[in-house]
């Protein structure tokens, strides 16, 4: 009898964000043709946690031995961690699978990271854009073969087919949606609708998302000096689907210096919303011309952003081929990496024989 399995060991929701996200619905994909044997190392108050946990895994692993091992990579010190199990399945002679969400390590090269990854050289490597798979195989000489390119399209399911949202509408609508921190763009945001309002444009803004306590009195007053734009909390679910149907471009300035791949700017293409956002990450790659602008530089966001505001004011056709325009590139992504995520599981379920 055939006792190999796949042994999960990553972050899950609660709470819930981009990595753990990601990771839930990656768990579900390779539950739905395997046994998955799940190890949450999600921070806990109690510290006893992850030692109970290895000791678990260590165990497992001595009785499934020759199986898979998936591991979605932190992005910081918690990456020793991630070592040490993975140091455990080599032992036991799992094949290993690496699933990179940040730029942190990539931005930068920490001597933890380089040992962590040149430990895992020979592993699979799974990343979430071609500059990410450049960046990964010249900062660690991660072998070009054994990297695989899988965007967090690829999971996402659940967003509904834009209704008519290509009728003019009085005003030209903004749209902020992230956790709201300095870090993500909130106040760059702020002072681009207070541009907009200084110069008497057809323009008014709503924010969405939960907002950090350490900003909550300075984000508050900040808001309450432009009179156009509207915070409407947290939103999820229909909420969130509601949230997009009211806005005709997705702004998205994140100043935050490991900004990956947002899955806000995928749902906003998914809902035929266009966008414009600073570089970051693997950005640049998801929004072409076609659907939104990419700006360099931070410091000329709110300039450069004005630029944009005035042309679709000047030329709505546009803006109209424009949402159309997203929702077909989300949908021919979404294809391509649904594509290349399941040759990924079938991969992953090969090392089971």
């Amino acid at each position: 009898m055939n006792n190999k399995t796949i042994l999960f060991v990553g972050p899950l929701p609660p709470p819930v964000h981009g990595f753990s996200e990601i990771n839930r619905r990656m768990l579900a994909r390779l539950q739905a043709n395997s046994r998955v044997d799940v190890f949450d190392t999600t921070p806990k108050d109690n510290h006893s946690h992850l030692v109970k946990l290895w000791f678990a895994f260590v165990g497992t692993a001595f009785c499934r031995r020759g199986g898979v091992l998936y591991l979605p990579l932190s992005g910081g010190f918690r990456q020793i961690i991630d070592a040490s199990f993975a140091a455990v399945a080599m032992l036991f002679g799992f094949r290993i699978f690496v699933h990179h969400h940040s730029f942190a390590y990539l931005n930068k090269q920490p001597l933890y990271t380089r040992l962590v990854l040149w430990l895992l050289n020979k592993s699979i490597h799974v990343v979430l854009c071609d500059r990410m798979a450049e960046m990964l195989s010249h900062n660690y000489t991660i072998p070009a073969s054994n990297v695989r390119v899988i965007s967090n399209a690829a999971f996402l399911s659940d967003i509904d087919v834009p209704k008519d949202n290509t009728q003019k509408k009085e005003k030209l609508v903004l749209g902020f949606l992230s956790n709201i921190t300095a870090a993500k763009g909130c106040f760059d945001f702020i002072a681009l609708l207070k541009a907009t309002m200084a110069q008497d444009l057809a323009v008014e803004g709503i924010m969405a998302g939960p907002v950090q306590s350490d900003i909550q009195n300075v984000f508050d007053d900040a808001v309450r000096e432009v009179i156009c734009i509207k915070h409407v909390g947290a939103v999820y679910g229909e909420e969130k689907n509601a949230f997009f149907a009211k806005i005709d471009l997705l702004v998205f300035p994140t100043r935050y210096e490991n900004e990956a791949e947002p899955v806000t700017i995928w749902e906003s293409m998914g809902a035929g919303v266009p966008v414009i956002s600073l570089s970051r990450g693997c950005i640049s790659g998801m929004v072409s011309n076609k659907v939104g602008w990419v700006i360099q530089n931070p410091d000329t966001f709110v300039e450069k952003s004005l630029e944009v505001i005035h042309f679709l004011l000047a030329n709505d056709l546009i803006l109209q081929a424009m949402k159309l325009a997203s929702r077909i590139e989300f949908e021919k992504s979404k294809l391509l990496y649904t594509n290349t995520l399941n040759a990924l599981v079938a991969e992953i379920h090969g090392g089971l024989i």
